[in-house]
C-alpha cells in the first residue's frame, strides 16, 4: 500500500501537467503510454500494441521482475470496472504482485 501511495504521489503532479491528454481512438503510436488511454482507446488496441504498452507502463511503475506485460494486458483486457485505464493498471500490478 505505501508504494501505490508513493506511485501516486509521484505521477499526480505528470497527470495533471499533462492537461488530461488522450489518444485518439485509433491504434496508438510508440510515443503514447498508457496512462493517457481511455479504456475505448485500450480496447481498440492490437494485442501486440497492448503489450508494448504494458511493457512501457511496468518499465516505469513496477518493481516485480516476474511479472509479465502479457500477464498486464491480461488483466487490464478482463477487468472491466469503471475508472481511468492508468488506475486499472496500478490495481492489476498490484493484484499479479500478490500472487
Amino acid at each position: 500500500m505505501h508504494r501505490l501511495c508513493a506511485v501516486t504521489c509521484v505521477l499526480l503532479p505528470l497527470m495533471v501537467a499533462a492537461g488530461g491528454a488522450t489518444a485518439s481512438s485509433a491504434v496508438v503510436g510508440e510515443e503514447t503510454s498508457l496512462l493517457y488511454l481511455s479504456a475505448d482507446d485500450w480496447n481498440q488496441q492490437p494485442a501486440t500494441r497492448k503489450i508494448a504498452l504494458a511493457a512501457d507502463f511496468m518499465r516505469v511503475f513496477c518493481t516485480s521482475p516476474t511479472m509479465s506485460p502479457a500477464s498486464l494486458a491480461d488483466c487490464l483486457d478482463r477487468d472491466r470496472a469503471n475508472g481511468a485505464l492508468f488506475e486499472r493498471a496500478i490495481g492489476c500490478a498490484s493484484a499479479l504482485a500478490g500472487r
